[in-house]
């Protein structure tokens, strides 16, 4: 046979097995920029797919160094996984049911926003020494999480879907943060507990279960002096759209974060309430000094939220459902130091 025949052969079979192969992977082109898998995981060096067809996009670090464990028995190779979820060209489009996302940067002072009917003497708040012990010997700090599953927009797109306002896993809700606030407050020297028990399940009953969790806490460790009660805001206005409160600070957005304090009502007294008011404003202004836009004005309602348990306790809104995880992050390290500072103030005044 012809040398010039038999390399023609050589060359449509070549094309024929490459068919083949693409066929049995069930990669198929579905556009200029891109090739799509079929929708299952499939473990294939990624990096080999790139370099087979030039015109896809650069493959993102992320997924491109995660590797898992294949190969033979005893081989011990570790290759990229590659999968439908690990690999897109496109941004999601909103769902039906989104909402929208507004980035708003709200006023931030030493300021009380009053909704309760009681008069409000910030400067004689401040100049009062909030009654805390915060001797060395025990915890001083307790961290609980009544609405516990609240979570943030893992999207970071500026729509946000109802079914996405929880989470029950720990890494991605509330106890996340309490973790990072817990670091925090403890590399300032203070004997902190992160309670990360889940109060919500009952959305309805969850005060009276946090409730219960403060009293065995504070019976069992008398040391206790401040008990922070640590959530996220929903900021959704009558239309529905959903605010991102954010201040930025090095380059980088924060969420913003309101301190919401109760004086009680006829139904429920707070007789004690001025305690807690003044710890929060110590606080407050702790935070205009540091970083200056974080905190948003505290809010002042005629409700309880278990702060008459403690003469320290304050209920902490991170930043809002908008926010994105690593922005709330940054606020509940930032205001572990800023809480650290004015607990430190606090206990020279005192000694």
């Amino acid at each position: 046979m012809k040398k010039s025949v038999w390399a023609l052969l050589c060359s449509a079979a070549a094309v024929t097995c490459l068919g083949v192969v693409l066929s049995c992977w069930k990669i198929v082109p579905t556009g200029t920029l891109s090739y799509s898998p079929a929708p299952r995981s499939v473990t294939f060096p990624a990096r080999m797919l790139a370099l087979s067809f030039p015109t896809l996009p650069s493959l993102p670090k992320e997924w491109t160094d995660a590797t898992a464990e294949t190969g033979g028995e005893g081989d011990g190779e570790t290759v990229p996984v590659f999968s439908p979820r690990d690999y897109s060209v496109t941004v999601p489009q909103a769902p039906a049911d989104a909402e929208e996302i507004r980035s708003k940067t709200y006023a931030s002072s030493l300021s009380v926003n009053n909704q309760s009917p009681k008069d409000l003497d910030v400067e004689a708040l401040l100049n009062r020494i909030p009654d805390l012990d915060l001797s060395e010997e025990g915890p001083q700090i307790l961290i609980v999480h009544t609405h516990t599953s609240e979570s943030y927009n893992e999207t970071g797109q500026d729509w946000y879907t109802a079914q996405d306002l929880r989470n029950t896993d720990p890494s991605r809700n509330m106890v996340r943060m309490g973790d990072l606030l817990d670091e925090a407050l403890t590399a300032r020297g203070y004997g902190v507990i992160h309670c990360q028990k889940r109060h919500d399940e009952d959305f309805n009953s969850s005060y009276t279960k946090s409730n219960q969790t403060v009293r065995e806490y504070l019976k069992k460790y008398p040391s206790i002096a401040v008990v922070i009660d640590l959530h996220r805001d929903s900021l959704i206005d009558d239309a529905g759209t959903k605010y991102r409160p954010t201040v930025s600070f090095d380059g980088e957005d924060c969420a913003q974060i309101m301190l919401l304090m109760g004086v009680g009502n006829d139904t429920y007294p707070h007789p004690e309430w001025e305690e807690n008011l003044s710890l929060a404003l110590r606080i407050q202004r702790q935070g205009e000094r540091l970083y200056p836009g974080l905190m948003r004005p505290i809010l002042v309602r005629p409700s309880r939220y278990n702060q008459y348990l403690s003469h320290g306790a304050i209920l902490v809104e991170l930043g809002s459902c908008g926010n994105t995880p690593e922005e709330a992050e940054r606020a509940a390290r930032l205001f572990g130091e800023i809480c650290a500072e004015a607990l430190d103030e606090i206990r020279e005044e005192r000694s």
